[in-house]
């Protein structure tokens, strides 16, 4: 993370989940560092964090609030390790434990993270009615968004939104969240200056729906997010899930997918290796604003960097290469 960030990169993305809360107080730790040493400067780094999850020590928390009469509101029990909340209630403690984990008076940017459990554990449960779930599903999110606006007049976060797996699938996916109706839930807590800022989203070679599905009527989810100026932060560029299994788009399948993107690259492009073909594309599309490339190991790092500085491929390029992987 120091090399990453000595490097020029300048947004790091964490959760409340993430290694049951070390991710943060890892983050916390470095930045402060970093800071404290004049390497870097905090208003130059963009912090996000996500809210939402109940595993581990949340998890533990939640019980033992059900146990003393007090649970928190709303709990969604997705599976016996693995809650999810979105309660004002249960995001005013989170909060103030990332805070704290990452040393921070200001979280830049606060997600709700993966809400769509809401979805996931309705429809296991057999509940078929998905016009009333959605309706219930943005009036969940509208508390929550209220709260956020109530947390940035408090000066604890500069920013919210959210980070849903879903909102690139198909409309007529039970689980699919839309972030047109998202924007008007922001907008009628918060008015035409609301604070609702970000969207992260997967996205990578095989999983293009941010470009190419047509999920918020006519318009596809980065459409919609670069009329309203939302921020869009790219994660999984390098992991694709697909038919329920996890593709590693590394070295290894350089030569089998070659045939599909190098025609689409600058010849000075084509002798990268393949994650600096996939986030070069993905680094590409338009309305991306930031590609989330994991920081465990020095050398992921420095296989990222170069791409910063690469000219942008041509849009329709970035189309032709995702229609081909798609096929």
């Amino acid at each position: 993370m120091a090399h990453a960030l000595a490097a020029g990169c300048n947004v790091i993305d964490t959760s409340s989940n993430y290694t049951d809360g070390g991710s943060e107080r890892c983050v916390g730790q470095v930045l402060a560092g970093l800071v404290e040493a004049g390497k870097v400067r905090r208003e130059d780094i963009v912090v996000v964090s996500k809210l939402g999850y109940v595993q581990g020590q949340n998890l533990r928390l939640a019980e033992l609030r059900e146990q003393g009469g007090r649970p928190f509101p709303e709990m969604v029990k997705y599976m016996d390790e693995c809650w999810h909340c979105i309660h004002p209630e249960f995001l005013a403690d989170q909060l103030d434990r990332s805070l704290a984990r990452l040393k921070l008076p200001v979280l830049d940017v606060c997600l709700l993270h993966n809400p769509e459990y809401f979805f996931s554990d309705a429809l296991h449960r057999g509940v078929t009615d998905v016009a009333r779930l959605r309706d219930e599903f943005y009036r969940r999110l509208r508390a929550a968004f209220a709260f956020f606006e109530s947390q940035v007049l408090r000066g604890h976060i500069r920013s919210y939104g959210v980070s849903s797996n879903t909102c690139t699938s198909p409309a007529t996916d039970g689980e699919m969240t839309s972030l047109e109706r998202m924007l008007g839930v922001a907008e009628s807590v918060g008015g035409a200056n609301h604070h609702f800022g970000v969207l992260q989203l997967p996205m990578n070679l095989v999983e293009s729906g941010a470009m190419l599905t047509r999920n918020n009527g006519d318009q596809t989810v980065l459409d919609v997010a670069a009329a309203a100026g939302i921020g869009v932060l790219v994660n999984r560029p390098l992991n694709a899930i697909v038919d329920g299994r996890l593709m590693r788009l590394a070295g290894a399948l350089a030569p089998e997918v070659a045939p599909w993107i190098d025609p689409q690259l600058p010849a000075q492009r084509r002798a990268a290796t393949l994650s600096q073909k996939a986030l070069y594309v993905v680094s590409s599309t338009p309305g991306v604003s930031c590609v989330l490339v994991g920081m465990r190991r020095s050398i992921y790092v420095d296989d990222a960097l170069p791409v910063q500085g690469w000219p942008k491929l041509p849009a329709d390029a970035v189309r032709s290469v995702y229609e081909a992987f798609g096929r």
